[in-house]
Parts: structure tokens; C-alpha cells; sequence
């Protein structure tokens, strides 16, 4: 039998790199299969839940439950639960059989999860020095892994630069309906925020979320919190390419369209580095958010503004 986890279990930011090796010993329909498909298929708690007492009553290996427990969290974006998962997988440490494990082709990559946890788990304390030690220790264990390690590194540079940074309300950009110039202070209207949005008419991902984003736009402004869209390219091609992707929405939305500048570039000064990517500033030009809008740290952002706010669930342009 081949294992018969794939990619697409894995969560799409934190892509851990891992073996597909024949799980020696079981016969495809046998039981222990279906116990480990559900392990690494539950979608939610109670399903992990039920599938780890599932697990552990039929003898399954602890090894291939903690993997289970691993990437369920971190498929769920909850990183302090992933950091306090680290002293349990230490002790399993040295328990650890690779005939034991689903989901990794060798001992060092289960030993730089063990590091990877212990880095996140100095990232919730501050201690800069104490990630970059794990972390780099993470990343000599498993190279193979790096796409999962480097998103922190990039998250904590970011929030460092942007801790620091207050952008100009009164700075002016273009309106891409009739090249108007509009201050970012006139789009706050009365609000205390403003939500922006960076896109461009060549991103794929962009068109993608597309209708979370309307949907977004529509529950801030019930809300009173303004939405201003930036198209990153100020170039005429561009606003050509822009003008056709706004006469395809359809829906109703009150997002205030600009146009970044060539110079001052909103974008370069937030560092933004991924289309489509959300930042949330406080009137002062504070930055209390900057990027994916399916980061859970955006709404988590957003409901400290107002608690009544709910994330509208849609699904993405296939």
C-alpha cells in the first residue's frame, strides 16, 4: 500500500514537505487505513477528537497521532497551540520509529517539527534571538521544509518595519473612474480606520478573491468601516486591464478604486509582497494589519475595531 495522504491535506501557507514511502505491514482495505485516513482528514476538534480515541483504542502508533495533532493545528493556523505541542513531541523524541510515521521519510524531519514548535514557541515570548536559533535549526533538519519555516521569518521582518511605520493620511492618489486625486483622509470618511486592499489585474489570486473580498467590503460598510482598493500598477495598460475586471462585478460595492503612485508607493512603504494582500491603519497611520487576506489575524483585527463584525464565508473563484 501507498500512503494515501496528499498535498492537498496540507494547509496551502504552511506546505510541510513529506514523504510518500509504502506503509509496510498493512493491507490497503485493512482497517488501520480507514483509522489513519481519518486522523489526517478530520476537519474539525471533534472529528481529531474522536478519530485519536479511534486510534488509540485500535493500537495505533502514538507517532502517527501526534503527526495527525501537528498538522491539524497548524492546518488551522493555531500557532500557540502548535508551540505548546512541543514538549509532548519532545518526549516522543526519543520513541520516535520511522516505520511509526505516516507523513515523514526520515527521523530529522520529525526532529525539526521538534524545533519548529520550540521557535514559534519563542516567537509568542518575544525572544527574536531564541526563534532565529530553533528556526535555523528547523531549516538545517529539513531544507525540504523551508516553505513552511520561511513564512514566519518574512511575517516577523514585516511586523518589525511596520511597528515603526506611519503612513500620511493626507497623502493623494488617483481614482481609477475619472483621475480624480482623493486623500486617503477623505476615503476614512468619519471613521477611525481604513481597510485597503492591494491588487492587480494580472493576479490570478487577485480574481480569485475576488467575491471574499466583495463580501468583505459589504460587512465593513454595514459596519462603518470604509474600504479603499489600490491597483499597485499606475500604468495606462493597467488601468485598461482594471476597468474591464470592475465592469465584472456585479454586486454592489462602495470600496473607494485608486491608483498607488509611482513615486511614494503605498505598496513599497507596507512592504507588501503578495497580491491580494490586506492592511488594516488607524487614522494616526498606525498599521494594526498587514497581509493574506485569509490570514486569521485579519478578522481577529478587525473584530477588536468592532466585535459585531463576522466573517462572511464564500468560495473562492475556482
Amino acid at each position: 500500500m501507498t500512503r494515501v495522504f496528499a498535498t492537498s491535506l496540507l494547509p496551502a501557507g504552511l506546505a510541510f514537505i513529506i514523504g510518500f514511502l509504502p506503509l509496510s505491514g498493512i493491507a490497503q482495505d485493512a482497517p488501520e487505513e480507514k483509522l489513519i485516513q481519518a486522523l489526517f482528514e478530520s476537519e474539525n476538534r471533534k472529528e481529531l477528537d474522536q478519530a485519536i480515541a479511534s486510534a488509540r483504542k485500535s493500537g495505533i502508533a502514538e507517532q502517527a497521532i501526534l503527526e495527525a495533532r501537528f498538522l491539524f493545528l497548524v492546518d488551522q493556523e493555531d500557532f500557540a497551540a502548535v508551540a505548546a505541542l512541543g514538549p509532548v513531541l519532545e518526549k516522543q523524541k526519543p520513541l520516535f520509529r520511522i516505520d511509526d510515521s505516516i507523513i515523514f521519510s526520515v527521523a530529522e524531519e520529525f526532529f525539526s517539527i521538534i524545533e519548529y514548535c520550540s521557535a514559534l514557541k519563542a516567537l509568542e515570548k518575544g525572544d527574536v534571538e531564541r526563534f532565529k536559533t530553533h528556526i535555523t535549526e528547523a531549516f538545517w533538519l529539513s531544507p525540504r521544509q523551508a516553505t513552511a519555516f520561511a513564512p514566519h521569518i518574512d511575517r516577523l521582518r514585516r511586523d518589525q518595519a511596520l511597528a515603526r511605520l506611519r503612513i500620511d493620511f493626507d497623502q493623494s492618489f488617483t481614482r481609477q473612474a475619472d483621475g480624480k486625486k482623493v486623500a486617503l483622509r477623505v476615503l476614512a470618511r468619519q471613521s477611525n480606520h481604513l481597510v485597503i486592499h492591494f491588487w492587480s489585474p494580472w493576479s490570478t489570486e487577485s480574481e480569485e478573491h475576488l467575491p471574499d473580498f466583495l463580501a468583505m467590503v459589504k460587512e465593513l460598510n454595514s459596519h462603518g468601516i470604509p474600504v479603499a482598493s489600490v491597483l499597485i500598477e499606475p500604468g495606462k495598460e493597467a488601468l485598461a486591464e482594471a476597468k474591464k475586471f470592475r465592469a465584472a462585478i456585479t454586486s454592489e460595492t462602495s470600496a473607494g478604486w485608486i491608483v498607488d503612485n509611482s513615486h511614494e508607493s503605498l505598496a513599497r512603504k507596507l512592504r507588501v509582497l503578495e497580491l491580494p494582500t490586506i492592511t488594516v491603519l488607524k487614522i494616526d497611520g498606525s498599521v494594526l494589519f498587514s497581509g493574506h487576506p485569509s490570514e486569521k489575524q485579519l478578522w481577529s483585527t478587525l473584530q477588536t475595531i468592532n466585535p459585531e463584525l463576522s466573517r462572511p464565508r464564500v468560495k473562492l473563484t475556482p
